[in-house]
This record gives C-alpha cells, sequence and structure tokens, in this order.
C-alpha cells in the first residue's frame, strides 16, 4: 500500500514538472536555467516568432492525454539551430545542435510522397485496448496449461503518426504486431480501426513487411515490384497504369541505382540488406495503405541505414498513412524519429505515450540512468529489469530492501522480476490515475462507408487469366536458374555419356544384346522418374514463406499459380531430356528411326511430367524436405522394383503395386516402341504380336499412356488439396 501511494506521489511530480521539448530531443528533460521557454496560455495557442520553423505541427496529432492537464510551450530557436539536449546523470544538460536544413529535407521528402499519383488514403485511427493473447503450452502436466504472451495491452494511433513498440526478445512485439493485422484472433480485449471491429475490407487497407526479407532471389528489384503490381494493385488500373506506379515507388524508394540488380539471397549475391529491405516495403507501398505494419525493419542494419529506413517510414506517415513498427534497440537518433512509443517487457506495457515523454517518466518515478546512455538502451534494460548503472526509485528500496527476501544475494542488487513487477505495477496507477479513457482518446475520422466500399472492388488485383499469364512470366524468368544450373547440366550430360559409353552401338539383334538395351531403356525409365521427382519434392517447402505471404494478401488464387507453375515447367522439363536422349541414341545405338525417336522423347517427357507431379504432392503434403525424400525414397524403390525388369510374376496380392508405378507403364512403352509390332501387321497375320521377351506382351492398346496421363492430372489435384490445406492452417 505505501508503495502505490508513493508512486502516485511519483507520477503526480511527472505531471506537476512535464514541460515540452523539441521534437527532436531524445531525452525529455526539466527545465534548466537559460532555456529560452515562453509558457503558452490556457487553450494550447502557441507563441511563435518570425524565426521559428515549427515544421512539425502540421504533422502531429496530439490526441491523447498523456497526463491530467496539458502545458503547451514553445522554445525559443534561433533561426539555424534547434537547442536539443542529452541527459547527464549529474542532472546537467549536454547540449546537442541540430540543423534545421535536416528538418526541411525531410519535410520536403514528405510532401513527394503525396505526388506519387496514388488514390488519396483512408486515414484509419488504430485503437486497442486491453488486448490480452495466450497459447497453450504442450508437454505440460496440466493438460490446459496456458502460457500468456501479452497482458492487456492498450495503445492508440492517429494517421500521421509513427508508433515504436520495444522492448527486449521475447517481450511479445511481434505477436501484437500480428494481432493488430488480424493475422491471429486476439483472446480478449478490443482492437478497432476508425471505431469498427477487424473485417475483410480492411484486409486491402493494411500493409505487413514481415522481419524476414521474403523474395525471389533471381528476380530483379524492377521486375519484383512490376510482377507484384501487375498482381496485388485493383482492375481500375491498365497494365501500364500498374508498371508506372511500380517505377514511381522504385524512384521514391531510392532504388533506381539497383532496380536492374537481382534480389539475391543466401548463396545469390544480389543488392544490399537495406536495399533488400526497401524493396519489401515497397512491395506494400505500392497498394497504398492506410495503416502500415513492420516487424524489425531495421534488424541486421548498420545505425545509418537503419536511420535512413525509418526516416523513409516517418515520411511516409506525414502523407497520411498509420504506421506502426516493432523495433529492437534503436539508436538516440533513431529513437527520436518516433511520436508514440509502447515499451513491452514480459508480454506486459511498461509505457505509453509521447516517445519524447518517456525519459521524464521513469526519471519522475526516481529512475533515472547514472551514466549517459542511449534513451532507448536505458529503456530496454528497464523493461529487462536490469537496474544496473540506474538509479532506484525510493519506494522501491522501501519495499525491498529492509525485508531482504527477494533480493539476488549473490549480486547485492534487486532480482529482475521485482523490478518488473514494480514497473507494471507503476503504469498500471498512471493508467488508473489518468483513466483509460482519457489516455486513448481517439480522433473521430468519418470513414466507415469508405471502408466498406472498397471490400468488393479490390477482390482480386487481376483477372484469372491475367494471373496465369503474369505467374507463368514470372515462373520462367525466376526458375530458369534452377533447371539451366551448372550442376544439373553437368549431372545430365555425364550420366548420358556413360550410358552411352557402356551401351555403346549395342547390337539388338541377339538375345544377349536385346537383353542389354532392354536394361538401357529401363534405366531411361528410372532415372527419368528418380530425378525430376527429388527436384520437385523441394519446390513448396522452399516456396513455402513466400506462397503463404502472397496468398495471405489476395495475390493470386491457387490455382492459377499451380496451373502457371506447371505450365512453366513444360518447356524447362523438355529441354534436358532431349538433350540427353540425342547422347544416348547416337551412342547407345537404338532404334534409329525418326518415329521411334520422337515416340521415346514423348514417353520419356510424359514419365518426368508424372514424376514431378509425384514430387509436387508428396512435397505439398508435408513441407517438410526430410519427411518428404523419406517417403520419396520408398516410392522410388517400390516402382523400380515392380517396373517390369527385376521380376515378371508378382504375386496376386501385391500385383497392384506396378500399375501405380509410373516406372512400369514408361519401361513397357519404350519397349513397345522399339521392340513391339505394328498394329497393320498384326491384323494381317490375324495372330498377337509376338514378344522377344518372354512372358511379355508387347501390343499396342493405349492402356499405359491413359494411366501416365490420368496419374499425371491426379497428381496435380492432390497437390492443389494439400496446398489448400497448407493455406488454412498458415492463415487466418
Amino acid at each position: 500500500m505505501e508503495g502505490k501511494q508513493y508512486s502516485e506521489c511519483q507520477i503526480q511530480n511527472f505531471e506537476d514538472s512535464k514541460v515540452a521539448v523539441t521534437e527532436k530531443d531524445p531525452i525529455m528533460r526539466i527545465k534548466q536555467p537559460g532555456d529560452e521557454i515562453q509558457e503558452g496560455m490556457h487553450g494550447c495557442e502557441e507563441k511563435t516568432t518570425s524565426d521559428t520553423k515549427s515544421w512539425s505541427t502540421g504533422f502531429l496529432m496530439n490526441m491523447e492525454s498523456t497526463v491530467a492537464e496539458i502545458d503547451c510551450v514553445s522554445i525559443g530557436v534561433s533561426s539555424n539551430d534547434i537547442d536539443l539536449s542529452v541527459l547527464h546523470p549529474d542532472g546537467s544538460s549536454l547540449p546537442i545542435m541540430a540543423s534545421l536544413s535536416e528538418a526541411d529535407d525531410e519535410e520536403s521528402e514528405s510532401h513527394t510522397w503525396k505526388k506519387l499519383g496514388f488514390e488519396p488514403t483512408l486515414p484509419i485511427c488504430l485503437k486497442f485496448e486491453d488486448v490480452t493473447y495466450k497459447v497453450t503450452v504442450k508437454g505440460e502436466k496440466t493438460p490446459d496449461a496456458n502460457k500468456y504472451i501479452l497482458h492487456g495491452i492498450t495503445g492508440l494511433v492517429h494517421p500521421g503518426e509513427v508508433l515504436a513498440l520495444m522492448g527486449p526478445s521475447g517481450g511479445g512485439k511481434t505477436t501484437l504486431l500480428n494481432l493488430l493485422s488480424g493475422r491471429i484472433k486476439l483472446d480478449s480485449g478490443t482492437i478497432t480501426y476508425n471505431n469498427q471491429p477487424y473485417s475483410k475490407s480492411l484486409k486491402w487497407r493494411i500493409g505487413f513487411v514481415l522481419q524476414d526479407d521474403v523474395a525471389f532471389p533471381h528476380l530483379t528489384v524492377k521486375e519484383t515490384l512490376t510482377y507484384a503490381a501487375l498482381l496485388r494493385l485493383p482492375n481500375t488500373l491498365t497494365m501500364q497504369q500498374k508498371k508506372e506506379r511500380a517505377t514511381c515507388v522504385i524512384s521514391e524508394l531510392g532504388l533506381e541505382r539497383c532496380q536492374n540488380t537481382v534480389v539475391g539471397g543466401t548463396f545469390l549475391r544480389g543488392i544490399s540488406g537495406g536495399e533488400r529491405k526497401r524493396v519489401c516495403i515497397a512491395n506494400e507501398i505500392l497498394l497504398n495503405p492506410s495503416l502500415l505494419l513492420l516487424d524489425e525493419p531495421t534488424s541486421g542494419l548498420d545505425s545509418t541505414t537503419a536511420l535512413q529506413i525509418v526516416k523513409m517510414l516517418r515520411n511516409i506517415a506525414r502523407s497520411g498513412k498509420t504506421v506502426v513498427t516493432t523495433i529492437h534497440q534503436p539508436s538516440s537518433r533513431l529513437f527520436s524519429k518516433f511520436d508514440k512509443l509502447i515499451l513491452l517487457g514480459k508480454g506486459s506495457s511498461l509505457y505509453f505515450g509521447k516517445a519524447s515523454d518517456a525519459m521524464l517518466y521513469f526519471s519522475s518515478m526516481g529512475c533515472s540512468p547514472l551514466i549517459a546512455m542511449n534513451p532507448a538502451e536505458f529503456l530496454t534494460d528497464l523493461a529487462n529489469g536490469n537496474i544496473k548503472d540506474k538509479s532506484v526509485p525510493s519506494d522501491l528500496e522501501d519495499k525491498f530492501f529492509p525485508r531482504n527476501n527477494s533480493l539476488d544475494m549473490k549480486h547485492g542488487e534487486l532480482s529482475q522480476v521485482d523490478v518488473h513487477e514494480y514497473l507494471v505495477e507503476a503504469y498500471a496507477v498512471k493508467e488508473a490515475k489518468l483513466g483509460k479513457t482519457k489516455l486513448i482518446k481517439p480522433l473521430l475520422i468519418d470513414a466507415e462507408p469508405r471502408m466498406k466500399a472498397r471490400s468488393s472492388t479490390m477482390e482480386w488485383g487481376a483477372t484469372w487469366w491475367d494471373q496465369l499469364s503474369i505467374l507463368f512470366r514470372r515462373g520462367l524468368k525466376e526458375r530458369r536458374h534452377e533447371y539451366f544450373s551448372c550442376i544439373r547440366i553437368t549431372q545430365v550430360f555425364s550420366t548420358a555419356i556413360v550410358m552411352g559409353l557402356l551401351w555403346w552401338r549395342s547390337d539388338g539383334s541377339s538375345p544377349k544384346g536385346l537383353q542389354d538395351q532392354a536394361g538401357l531403356l529401363f534405366f531411361i525409365s528410372v532415372f527419368w522418374a528418380f530425378f525430376p521427382m527429388f527436384t520437385a519434392i523441394f519446390t513448396f517447402p522452399q516456396e513455402r514463406v513466400m506462397l503463404a505471404k502472397e496468398r495471405s494478401v489476395g495475390m493470386y488464387r491457387l490455382s492459377a499459380y499451380l496451373l502457371a507453375r506447371m505450365i512453366s515447367d513444360l518447356p524447362l522439363d523438355l529441354i534436358l531430356p532431349l538433350v540427353f536422349l540425342v547422347i544416348v541414341y547416337l551412342m547407345a545405338g537404338l532404334k534409329s528411326t525418326f518415329t521411334a525417336f520422337s515416340l521415346t522423347m514423348l514417353t520419356v517427357f510424359l514419365s518426368v511430367v508424372a514424376a514431378q507431379g509425384l514430387g509436387l504432392t508428396i512435397g505439398a503434403a508435408f513441407m517438410d524436405v526430410k519427411k518428404a525424400s523419406t517417403l520419396a525414397s520408398v516410392i522410388i524403390m517400390t516402382s523400380m522394383l515392380s517396373g517390369g525388369f527385376f521380376i515378371q510374376k508378382v504375386p496376386v496380392f501385391m500385383s497392384w503395386v506396378r500399375y501405380i508405378s509410373f516406372t512400369y507403364h514408361t519401361y513397357r512403352l519404350l519397349l513397345k516402341i522399339h521392340y513391339g509390332c505394328s498394329t497393320s501387321l498384326d491384323a494381317e497375320s490375324g495372330s498377337s504380336c509376338k514378344s522377344p521377351f518372354k512372358g511379355l506382351r508387347l501390343d499396342w492398346d493405349g492402356m499405359e499412356v491413359g494411366t501416365m496421363v490420368a496419374m499425371t492430372v491426379g497428381y496435380q489435384i492432390l497437390a492443389y488439396a494439400f496446398l489448400r490445406r497448407m493455406k488454412l492452417m498458415t492463415i487466418n
């Protein structure tokens, strides 16, 4: 009780001592002698001089009531400089001179976003209150054990503002961002967009940038954004207008220099990390979203590049959009770019309000740095419960040190749990004192009719046929590098040459030579079943993240994607088998007629398509390379053993296996092409075709061809069904 009363007293001191500073000041400080501060009159009327450049007042929408009574002041500045300060442990201020030219540059950059030619942005005021989220923990003794990820998080952000979700790893930042985007459902609390709950019409208004940069590595920056524009932008725009939109976004995000460079990936050198992050942001900016959510947009970047990214987000917000981003540990310059801040620790809210007020809030509690440090580092330490190099609030000392029962006796310091509980309690006192209604009072935006109006017009950005055409072209450009890699070409060429040398000019006139050529045909059928199947197995597990991302934003229909992939693979699948057969035919001495070669080529091609369909089905079923490879090994072994070369007489209870084996059907077709009788000769003799292989009929009946076509179609349908199931599991 005493601790709570003391917290209320400290909060009151914070309210009484609060003063305004410049927007760019990373740390709020108490007014010092010599500061040129003119207190504003009642009603928040700011006094300005002709030399004062208030470049941010047109954008900041200070609608929250973070204190019971707001003191509006103006800061006296010269025409060239703004007096900034960093909090020093002795209470003094370290002045930092920042040129107004940077402010002017940012203002001019923010104006360019309004000149892009986009349709007017629907302003969205995002409000969330008492958001709670929990997950069921598996493996616990208690069957219904739940772990709370978020505990009653409350916040508000208006159009034109950048809200930062800051805290240590595991604090719940990404989970909260996913809840705000509508990707996962919250357990309790409310999330509203212009006082309306989440609906499908908002899906097109929200842009979400993942923490991991997801893009096709072999496409250039321009190709990546152009294909995204063609698929995502509404049908009301022509193809040319969509391409112009992509070009405009490339220009505004500063990607002209690298627009013809491949994006790259783990094993392919491409654009830099900062450029790749901008490409991912550009993918969402194309659609002109009203609400832009970003998960760790600066992770893995140096401080200068990270600052450029955040400046860009600030300019995007100033164009009328609402921006929410998670951030781990920003620099002091980067921290000053945020309008609002939510500090999370272990899923609890430790602070919500203006980012520039965060240091003053904790200082009013008696918790301030004892050494000069980055404000973001100071706040992250508090969220971790680390009180080292910081002053300990007196009520926290009074509460724990006399009893000495919650101390970390090894280091003689307060435990992290004690500090965390105290900060959570202090913030709860602040919320209770100010009232949540006052704390998160939103702007009144009459946008409900416009939000509902777009729900039907942006169902799909392109027609089904346009999606098929665009995905076909994209698939050809992306996968040609994979199909014609040096490793694959070397593997096919070397195998063909080795086979040609082993069966060099084989003679099929003798029984022994006939058996040798049958072995060659069997190996061809096995190789062109094994090779494409194991290549196709990796497709969907590797593209799972990209497929889930594009499907989650309604980029295309799944049927268009699967059919476009199958069609784009056809010309690629035909080239290597063609080269392989030319080499083998010339060296091995198979039936040297154009008809035999053409039919052999068509048979191998049919086998490749069927095997590829089976590989895609297995990959889509498991979405795990190890599991899929294990099953594929069993299937290919069974198909090979029952293919008709090793054993002719199969037990009745196992005879069904050969009929679902495409190796068996491919092998029989190849034998019929090279050793079968023509239909006219059979009709003249009035007898069935005499096979040179004992117990094997080689007359033409079309059963093998029909079976192979049916398997090809069936495998594609199964792959589609498994992908639909994956969609339901990964996308809400």
